[in-house]
């Protein structure tokens, strides 16, 4: 087995090249190129691109201007809105129209906000822009993949995702996940020849591949982008609020025609029936509510993208701050993805400076460029080659070794001692698991005679040498998981490496629960995976497949899961997970297919994300509270007047200083403060808990002051003042509860906004069609004033019971749930 050793040949390497490998060594990063392979010259490509033959991007991941200023403006509600406005126009009250421009301004502000976000994420995108390394003038550079011309050269390898289709005109190991094509999630071996297309993943190797489609000619040109934005959406708010947008969608226009026949039958004038009915319609809109959302995304957004953190999907900001559980993979979140070699243990006897011969080889031999291969050609670099390649197997994350077999010398592999022993020797073992258990990274190299000619080993094999490698812990590794173990938010290492390497080093990072770790390699797939991932913390040797298996396991005991990752074989969990996040240091593929990426490639910014989505979230829940009182007390009152015959309380211009004062300028103000609160309840159960009450109190109020002017034959004006007044009221109370805590500065805002609204009585009562206050009617409106913070507080009592009763029996269904799957 020694003999490889002693047989020292004197070969012309450049001859060999020449004819026995075909490569020569002009090249930058270890990449040998082909000398049969001439990429394009620096005029052929400037020809190509004057032409338009470039790979132009078919679709941006955020929206245009254009689609931002139609998408704010052409809405269902803006058009119900302008209905109504020019119908109040046309009958001879233009004033009551005045609601519109507060729907004008209202939507330029988000259009503005949003646009504004657009700028500052679309500027931190080209941070992320996808790069690829091109032969041109028989050098190879690195551009941008919209730089990429017809008939251009790219040398693609492990983690790589196919910008285009081509022509693989050159292979060396090259192994191709296609899953994304066809659904098949076996890994496809690709020769000299074979067509490469656009989507798929470089899962091993390394290979020369020519572009024969660019931009739209691409067969799945649009693929990656929507294997992303295609997964269901998990926003419950988003959810809600479009259930919300759908049922009054429904309900606005047959509410509204039985209003106005209503209506006409109790005031026999056109004019002031297309006033009431105007008046009812426009509170059942909440306007402003879908435009915040969006806004408040996109903002969030915004100050994620400084921090430097991209959101290719708005709607996972939301998704993150409800996640309750974080599978990390351990390379790059837990450690920062640099490697030291440690230490080289020769075995049976080989000297250490043959192995090291043998390494520099190897490495010479293998295009593998990722960190452990590295860190191996940093240690045994190649000054001159003299072996002749016969084979080589590059590194896959399945295999988890690479081989070469070499001419008269036999074969070598290198990587993780359970994958290239079907069970490692006893003796083995035993001087393998002081390392395993300090938390280092283990790798072997063994020899055999036998030529590596398909992925599979001979049983016979000699280990030659045992390598140490550290991984390094990230600085602030142990102050975030901590963090994260504060916030409830449970954390799970899911692995490729050795379990109790993994689960050492997890244990120094300070991840509650290390000590529980399995071994998935020895995990059949008839296990009951839904117990597995209750009862442990660190997976070690999962499998790609495994890690997807194990987020549904997760979803399917009713986790909110974030996985993140950084290599090709995370990209089936990152797409199953809720919510994806990749490092921008990762693979293209893993970056491509996540919903978030972190362009620091530091785990502590989810901290970031985490309090953004807490801001977002309860923000939109406390101006939706505000929105939905008005939607809903202005649906009953609207449904109640169907049957009293009587006219509707509420003109469109006297709703003015509610919608304004109570509700839109504040909310506005609420919605883009800090606020990161740990999520509690769900939405529409939290909205509906402040809503609700105060709804129904305006409801009761006016109801009273309706009897009140029959009972006292107070004038229509009179009564519609009283109601104005007695909504608005309400509405403050509403405020001050949305807004809690109050700060100074809240306080301040609402004494304000207060000030304003008693002034469009004692001074605009004209403008806003408002009769005196100081009349015999203050004994009307006075006792209800009084009366309603109790009524409010009552029924508010009633509601937080009510739903914490609810709550508790989802809670109890899902521990039960919990129960049955341990």
């Amino acid at each position: 087995m020694k003999k490889w050793f002693r047989k020292k040949r004197d070969i012309d390497n450049e001859a060999f090249l020449s004819s026995e490998k075909n490569t020569q060594s002009v090249n930058t990063n270890d990449i040998r190129i082909p000398t049969t392979i001439k990429g394009l010259s620096d005029q052929e490509v400037e020809q190509l691109y004057t032409e338009g033959k470039y790979n132009k991007e078919v679709e941006d991941l955020s929206r245009t201007t254009k689609q931002i200023i139609l998408d704010n403006s052409l809405t269902l509600f803006n058009f119900i809105n302008l209905f109504l406005a020019v119908a109040v126009f046309a009958v001879g009250y233009p004033k009551n129209a005045l609601f519109f421009w507060i729907i004008i301004i209202n939507t330029a502000i988000g259009v503005i906000q949003e646009i504004h976000a657009k700028k500052t994420i679309d500027k931190l995108s080209i941070v992320n822009k996808t790069e690829v390394t091109a032969l041109r003038d028989n050098r190879l550079l690195k551009i941008f993949q919209d730089e990429i011309v017809l008939g251009d050269v790219l040398v693609l390898s492990l983690g790589n995702q196919v910008p285009s289709d081509g022509i693989v005109l050159h292979a060396e190991g090259m192994e191709v996940d296609e899953s994304l094509l066809t659904g098949e999630s076996d890994k496809i071996t690709k020769q000299n020849g074979d067509k490469i297309m656009s989507g798929s993943f470089i899962t091993a190797g390394l290979g020369f591949v020519k572009i024969n489609a660019v931009g739209e000619d691409n067969f799945v040109s649009k693929l990656s982008k929507e294997a992303k934005t295609e997964k269901p959406s998990t926003s419950e708010l988003m959810n809600s609020l479009n259930l919300l947008i759908k049922g009054l969608t429904f309900a606005i226009v047959p509410i509204g025609l039985l209003l106005f026949w209503s209506q006409y039958q109790s005031t026999q004038s056109f004019p002031k029936t297309v006033l009431g009915v105007s008046g009812a319609l426009i509170s059942m809109i909440p306007e402003g509510l879908m435009l915040l959302t969006s806004v408040a995304f996109a903002v969030g957004a915004a100050n994620l993208a400084r921090k430097q953190t991209l959101i290719q999907r708005l709607s996972c900001i939301e998704t993150l701050a409800r996640v309750d559980t974080i599978c990390l993979d351990k390379t790059g979140t837990i450690t920062d993805g640099t490697l030291t070699f440690k230490k080289l243990i020769p075995q049976a006897g080989f000297p250490a400076s043959e192995i090291e011969r043998a390494m520099s080889e190897m490495m010479a031999g293998l295009s593998d460029q990722n960190a452990t291969a590295k860190v191996l050609r940093t240690r045994f670099p190649s000054a001159k080659t003299e072996w002749q390649v016969k084979e080589v197997i590059p590194f896959s994350s399945d295999r988890k070794w690479s081989g070469v077999t070499f001419k008269e010398k036999g074969s070598f592999v290198m990587g993780a001692p359970e994958f290239i022993y079907s069970e490692v020797p006893a003796d083995l073992r035993e001087k393998l698991a002081p390392y395993n258990e300090q938390g280092d990274r283990v790798l072997i190299l063994v020899h055999f005679s036998e030529e590596l000619t398909r992925p599979e080993l001979p049983q016979t094999k000699e280990t030659v040498a045992i390598f140490i490698i550290a991984d390094t812990i990230r600085a602030n590794a142990v102050d975030t998981f901590s963090y994260f173990a504060k916030q409830d938010v449970t954390l799970k290492v899911i692995s490729g490496d050795n379990p109790i390497t993994v689960a050492q080093i997890a244990k120094q990072a300070g991840i509650a629960g290390a000590e529980n770790f399995v071994d998935m390699s020895t995990i059949s797939d008839s296990a009951d995976f839904n117990e597995l991932v209750e009862n442990t913390t660190v997976f070690g040797r999962v499998t790609p497949y495994q890690k997807r298996e194990l987020i549904q396991a997760l979803k399917q005991n009713g986790h909110t899961t974030c996985m993140t990752g950084d290599g090709v074989n995370d990209i089936l969990s990152l797409r199953e997970a809720d919510v994806s996040v990749a490092m921008a240091s990762g693979s293209d593929a893993a970056r491509t297919v996540s919903d978030v990426v972190l362009l620091n490639s530091d785990f502590s910014s989810m901290i970031q994300v985490l309090n953004e989505g807490r801001r977002v979230i309860n923000n939109i829940e406390r101006v939706a509270s505000m929105y939905m009182v008005k939607t809903i007390y202005s649906a009953i009152l609207a449904v109640t007047f169907i049957f009293l015959f009587l006219p509707y309380p509420f003109a469109p211009l006297q709703l003015t200083p509610i919608n304004t004062l109570t509700v839109g300028i504040p909310s506005f103000i609420l919605a883009l403060e800090p606020n990161y609160q740990r999520i509690k309840g769900h939405f529409l159960t939290n909205i509906l808990r402040i809503s609700v009450p105060g709804a129904l109190t305006v409801v009761f109020n006016i109801l009273v002051l309706q009897l009140a002017g029959i009972w006292f034959d107070l004038s229509h004006q009179d009564v519609s003042t009283m109601c104005v007044l007695l909504t608005g009221c309400v509405g403050f109370q509403v405020l001050l509860k949305a807004a809690r805590p109050l700060d100074l500065k809240k306080q301040i805002m609402i004494g304000l906004l207060l000030v304003a609204f008693i002034a469009c009585f004692l001074f605009f009562g004209d403008f806003f069609m408002l009769t005196s206050l100081f009349t015999r009617n203050v004994l009307f409106y006075l006792p209800l004033i009084l009366g309603s913070r109790s009524i409010f507080n009552y029924i508010s009592l009633f509601m937080t019971r009510a739903v914490h009763e609810v709550e508790k029996r989802s809670e109890n269904r899902k521990i039960k749930k919990k129960k049955r799957v341990i």
